[in-house]
């Protein structure tokens, strides 16, 4: 059997655990430190130039605004995003002209860690704060949203989706939806082969930025049109049970041995 080295990723990451065990239990040696003799890679968020083969090698070429702009090159919905020398000359255009800018907008970085640095922009002063401080670098307009998916990419292949449900009562009115905020993730594998744009949109986007697999995070608005809010290429696998981890590996298992 193939020796998978895994590159990325913290030593304590739990997910890359989990990862490491499913491989270990279809038979392979997993390498975590690139120092034995390996035969593939697995880029978990560090890119690997190397004369092995890999997956995701040219991982994080793209900042998170650049994203958006490859997603939008292929035909993929995401949200509309404003420069902060943009968001501000809008703002003041609209201001003479007695409107409100389509508001919320989110304040966001060009590099994130589980989205903690988002800002909410409800109101004209909210975005004028972000603009005098300085500390974010774009803003995305908020799409009203009836719920989330993430969708597991291998290639052309979707092999998981899973939905983002609010567990507390009553409907979510509130702007980002995480673990944090009251949400989980729900097994869905019975939209896997049915809701084609869902799909569609998830392939394009992880082929875009030059990936071989990612979960993908993916709105439906209330207008009833899919967004593509992300692609996690250290996808969180949080459970030895979780089907998503389990299916990845084997795909990385099925394309280690034809290597």
């Amino acid at each position: 059997m193939s020796k998978i080295h895994i590159r990325g990723g913290k030593a304590n990451n739990p997910t890359v655990a989990v990862l490491t065990q499913h491989l270990t239990g279809l038979g392979h040696e997993v390498d975590r430190s690139g120092l034995k003799p390996f035969d593939v890679v697995v880029s978990w968020g560090l890119s690997y130039h190397g004369d092995k083969p890999s997956l995701n090698g040219n991982v994080n070429q793209f900042d998170k605004y650049a994203c958006f702009e490859e997603f939008r090159k292929v035909g993929v919905y995401c949200p509309e995003t404003l420069t902060l020398e943009k968001a501000s000359h809008t703002c003041e255009f609209d201001f003479e002209l007695g409107k409100v800018p389509q508001l919320p907008w989110l304040a966001r970085k060009i590099h994130h860690v589980k989205g903690k640095d988002i800002v909410v922009c409800k109101y004209l002063i909210d975005v004028a704060n972000v603009l005098q401080k300085k500390k974010h670098d774009f803003f995305s307009v908020f799409i009203p949203t009836e719920t989330e998916y993430r969708v597991w990419v291998f290639r052309d292949k979707v092999f998981a989706i899973q939905e983002k449900v609010y567990k507390g009562p009553g409907e979510y009115v509130g702007f980002l939806r995480n673990n944090r905020f009251g949400f989980r993730f729900e097994k869905r594998d019975n939209l896997r082969g049915y809701a084609h744009v869902l799909e569609d949109f998830a392939v394009k986007a992880v082929k875009a930025l030059g990936l071989d697999f990612a979960a993908v995070d993916v709105l439906l608005g209330k207008d009833r049109n899919y967004y593509v809010l992300e692609t996690n290429t250290m996808p969180a696998i949080d459970s030895i049970k979780r089907s998503s981890g389990i299916r990845l590996a084997k795909h990385i298992s099925k394309w280690a041995e034809n290597q």
